[in-house]
């Protein structure tokens, strides 16, 4: 094998590892901000300062005894989080997180930090994004349990009401990059404008940033929006008859679709991997940075804002985020058109 071919298996295996590693961190993360937020201490016991209670959680997991309703569908109520847990991680699969690089020379011809480079990206994270809700609604229907249905079905019913203001985001973002590459989206935001003022296109589509990342919080079915698992009113939702490590898996595919949706969102809006004070070869440093300050503020708002109603949730989507996300694009495509932004 050619030493790029090998490059490519390892950058590949980086980046799975990296995710299955991202779920544990935002556990721990998302466990201290929250105890943060409410004045308590959080995880302490297991490791210093509690850092190793993620993998505690595991191990418990996987010694856990494995459930299923016997009226399930054996087939089905197996299938769902695998469905679930691969959508994640293929998603990411055509996300770049740093400029070309030769490994400090060990390659004769740079390499992009990307495990598959698609020049459709944007196109195929719509679409994988677009099957996950898939594992969520088998889980619902082949758990045979009114809950989890419930929980199933308001999946669903998010996922359409809300993608439509996802796509139109997205759009928008399209028009003015001209591209549907995301590592193409990126290099047009390089360079500052006026000598100071960064390139991002957040800057252009503020708007359009503001409906991704409410579109990306209710695709993800975080607080606010969890009303597929809404535990004061489903127990938990899709994954109520869930336990062991396929109950782990669900969990595992939220936080990598968290971690995908705020990965895009810095793509997309925040430059990539282009910043200040650091070389173009170092940009996956701001990358990460990115990505944590978006994934700062998951956590934040779920443990500060309460959960709507979901006739509130349908309104919202329908009457008030969609028609936004629909006038920003018009707005952009006349600028676009006109002003030649």
């Amino acid at each position: 094998m050619t030493p790029l071919l090998v490059a490519q298996i390892g950058l590949t295996l980086f980046v799975f590892l990296m995710l299955l590693q991202s779920a544990a961190v935002m556990v721990y993360f998302e466990r201290k901000l929250a105890a943060f937020l409410q004045q308590r201490v959080g995880p302490t016991l297991v490791g210093p300062r509690g850092v190793l209670q993620p993998l505690a959680d595991i191990i418990k997991l996987m010694f856990k005894e494995e459930l299923r309703p016997g009226a399930a569908d054996p087939l089905l109520f197996a299938l769902a989080p695998i469905i679930s847990a691969t959508a994640a991680f293929a998603a990411f699969a055509v996300v770049p997180f740093g400029a070309d690089t030769t490994f400090f020379g060990l390659l004769d011809q740079p390499m992009r930090l990307q495990v598959a480079d698609v020049n459709v990206a944007i196109l195929v994270i719509f679409a994988i994004s677009s099957m996950s809700v898939y594992g969520i609604v088998l889980a619902g229907w082949s758990s045979n349990s009114k809950y989890s249905l419930l929980g199933g079905l308001r999946s669903s019913a998010q996922m359409i009401s809300y993608e439509l203001s996802y796509g139109l985001s997205l759009a928008a973002v399209l028009l003015i990059g001209n591209s549907l590459s995301l590592t193409e989206i990126v290099g047009a935001q390089s360079g500052t404008w006026f000598g100071f003022i960064p390139r991002w296109f957040v800057f252009l589509q503020p708007i359009g940033f503001v409906v991704y990342m409410i579109a990306g919080v209710a695709e993800t079915n975080r607080a606010p929006f969890d009303f597929p698992e809404a535990e004061q009113e489903l127990v938990a939702g899709y994954h109520t008859e869930y336990s062991s490590m396929t109950f782990a898996m669900f969990f595992m595919a939220e936080y990598i679709n968290m971690v995908t949706v705020s990965a895009v969102a810095t793509d997309l809006f925040l430059g990539g991997w282009h910043g200040p004070f650091l070389p173009e070869s170092l940009g996956w440093i701001w990358f990460l940075v990115k990505v944590a300050a978006l994934l700062f503020f998951y956590v934040w708002m779920r443990w500060t804002l309460p959960r709507y109603r979901y006739d509130q949730l349908m309104r919202f989507g329908w009457k008030i985020l969609l028609p936004v996300a629909v006038l920003n694009l018009l707005v952009t495509a006349a600028g676009v058109l006109y002003f030649g932004l």
